[in-house]
């Protein structure tokens, strides 16, 4: 079996550094319809204090693939966090 890449290793350490909270909203923001997500992710751009969250969603926006990576990987760190957390 093939383990990660380096660049998911990466993104997995980088993902693990938010608090769990900030993972569930990146997780729902990124899963929700697509001009759901646009207003959301500009909602957050709008609010100088959720500028640099509203960045790091819109990365995953330019290429389909890295979100659908960024989803899963927050799917499975979801499932690992016990619950109540």
């Amino acid at each position: 079996m093939v383990g990660p890449l380096p660049a998911e290793e990466q993104l997995a350490e980088a993902l693990a550094a938010y608090p769990p909270q900030v993972r569930s909203l990146m997780l729902e923001v990124l899963t929700l319809p697509d001009e759901e997500r646009a207003k959301r992710i500009g909602q957050f751009y709008a609010d100088p204090r959720s500028r640099s969250f509203a960045e790091l969603l819109i990365d995953p926006e330019e290429d389909p693939a890295t979100r659908a990576v960024l989803v899963g990987m927050l799917r499975e760190m979801e499932k690992q966090m016990p619950r109540g957390s």
